[in-house]
């Protein structure tokens, strides 16, 4: 994924491009590792945001809430970067409108998706590549925490947030998958049943989704 960005993007002096990504990410809540609906406004999303651009070294549109899977999949302008940069890159905060209403999920885990749009200048594209490849480093990780657990209503050391890196939004399953191996470890270690993985998205759902897209800003 991350070498095909690096063959992908055209090189012109002075181009910026929309990057489509995605975290996934989900709460646990008490030492049961209870789920709830967490998916809601995110309260100091500007935070969470200079959080992830520290991590990245670039500019970040981030949306104000994480999604459910079906609201990722009805959403339209997941395929559009080059739209969002230029209509919301001022602003950086992607206003995703109220969450959809109530599931069924009582107790269970709930995968949250939270979109967010790179906005990498042509010079600067090998190393943003390169980061793409890294986990969190601690300064970082520790500044998302600190700032996305409050927002989640979550208590530091009660409570768990489990998430995978940024990715480019064609590899959401690979990131759902690294998800489900650190659910997976954080039931075995709270010695509660596991309920079961989170499902991968569908490919032709993905497929559509541009690597990159120059644009305007």
């Amino acid at each position: 994924m991350i070498k095909k960005i690096k063959k992908k993007i055209q090189k012109g002096p002075k181009a910026t491009y929309a990057v489509p990504m995605v975290m996934a990410l989900t709460a646990l809540y008490g030492p049961r590792r209870e789920g709830k609906d967490f998916r809601h406004l995110l309260e100091g999303a500007d935070d969470i945001r200079s959080a992830l651009q520290l991590h990245l070294g670039q500019s970040l549109i981030l949306a104000d809430r994480p999604l459910s899977m079906a609201e990722y999949l009805s959403w339209g302008f997941k395929s559009r970067p080059a739209r969002l940069a230029e209509m919301f890159s001022n602003s950086g905060i992607l206003p995703m409108g109220p969450a959809a209403g109530q599931d069924d999920l009582e107790g269970k885990p709930r995968l949250g998706i939270l979109p967010l749009v790179a906005l990498v200048q042509e010079r600067e594209i090998d190393d943003f590549s390169e980061r793409l490849a890294e986990d969190l480093a601690e300064v970082s990780r520790v500044t998302f925490q600190n700032t996305i657990y409050p927002a989640l209503g979550l208590i530091p050391g009660y409570d768990l947030l489990l998430y995978s890196p940024p990715c480019p939004s064609q590899g959401l399953n690979h990131a759902i998958e690294a998800l489900n191996a650190f659910l997976k470890e954080a039931f075995e270690q709270a010695a509660v049943p596991f309920p079961g993985p989170f499902s991968s998205i569908p490919e032709s759902a993905l497929a559509a989704i541009p690597l990159k897209e120059p644009c305007t800003k």
